[in-house]
């Protein structure tokens, strides 16, 4: 029997009203008490992003989560991976929105540091100019401070799961590869010509975190996934990256009118010369008339068809996958997969 398309389905699925239901779903989702205090320090940033997106993030967490994680454990995860995203964000916000690299090094330096989660490690690194105009450029601290807490909320809240020095090293590596997708938006915007498709793929993709996600996972799990870890990391590389086709289609529009190019999207066209690189908007001063021309362009081409091809295949692929293992069943996770880019798609009515 023929795999169903079920990229056409969740299409299908929906509609105006469907859409206004998913989405309102997310406005009356309630925060817990741990990531709404984060939030509503954040919310005091310039420019900081709306409280849809944190409503968004820890009510579609249970998606990302393992089917094998105890039910005991799974509020727990889904308050931890939001923190995460909060992390995330801060940092993001500093290179896209505020260019400011000295800062994001000296947070980086929480993670990329041996003293990775050492307090003065980080003061260290947030070491300040003497005024004298001899050291370093000053770091925003409101901004350093806040990044601070929410990353050591996050690692204590972590330290207390059962098996959390067996899996620390990997988070580590894992959201190293977070700051590295920042960094490469940061080169995709300011430098289109520079980016592609594929490197999105293996580079920016790992902005959505879910390999991270898995570490949490498993330092909450009792019974032993070692040698399973391989194909489990495999797993999620593939629906991370259908999670960011998801992302890409729902706000890729919205950004180029903020002057972000760097989706697949727009580096699609621009690889295939529907669109030169000329013609792209200006990232510090994005004009609406350009960025619409672009759209409609884009548009014209049906690209978006294709990258929702793209999500099918990976559909299959971790179809495939599961059937080669019978001792873990991520049937559901799979699941999981087509509600987060329903959730999406319903998200591109109201862009």
């Amino acid at each position: 029997m023929a795999l169903r398309e079920p990229a056409a389905s969740v299409v299908e699925s929906v509609d105006d009203d469907r859409a206004v239901t998913l989405l309102e779903s997310i406005y009356e989702h309630d925060l817990p008490p741990a990531v709404q205090d984060l939030v509503s320090e954040y919310q005091n940033f310039e420019e900081a992003r709306s409280t849809f997106l944190w409503k968004w993030i820890h009510h579609l967490a249970p998606k990302n989560v393992m089917p094998f994680v105890d039910e005991s454990y799974r509020e727990a995860i889904a308050v931890d991976n939001t923190i995460l995203v909060i992390f995330v964000t801060v940092l993001d916000d500093l290179i896209e929105k505020h260019r400011d690299f000295r800062t994001f090094d000296a947070i980086t330096g929480l993670i990329r540091l041996n003293g990775w989660n050492d307090s003065a490690a980080l003061g260290r690194s947030l070491e300040l100019a003497d005024g004298s105009g001899r050291g370093p450029p000053r770091v925003d601290e409101p901004y350093a401070a806040f990044a601070v807490r929410v990353w050591e909320t996050l690692l204590d809240r972590l330290e207390r799961a059962p098996k959390f020095d067996e899996y620390a090293p990997l988070f580590r590596f894992d959201v190293g590869q977070v700051v590295t997708s920042i960094e490469y938006s940061r080169l995709a915007i300011d430098r289109p010509e520079l980016a592609t498709v594929d490197d999105l793929g293996r580079y920016e993709s790992h902005n959505m975190g879910m390999h991270s996600f898995l570490d949490i996972d498993l330092m909450h799990t009792a019974p032993e996934y070692r040698n399973h870890l391989s194909v489990l990391r495999e797993a999620v590389e593939i629906a991370q990256q259908m999670a960011r086709i998801g992302n890409w289609l729902s706000t890729w529009e919205r950004e180029v009118y903020e002057g972000d190019v760097s989706s697949g999207v727009v580096v699609s066209a621009v690889e295939r010369d529907i669109v030169g690189v000329e013609e792209l908007p200006d990232p510090a001063d994005p004009d609406p008339e350009t960025a619409s021309e672009v759209i409609e362009r884009i548009n014209e081409h049906d690209l978006e068809t294709e990258f929702l091809s793209r999500w099918n295949d990976k559909y299959r692929r971790l179809v495939a996958l599961d059937r080669t293992v019978d001792e873990i069943d991520i049937g559901p996770f799979i699941d999981g997969t087509e509600e987060v880019l329903r959730y999406h798609l319903a998200s591109q009515w109201f862009n």
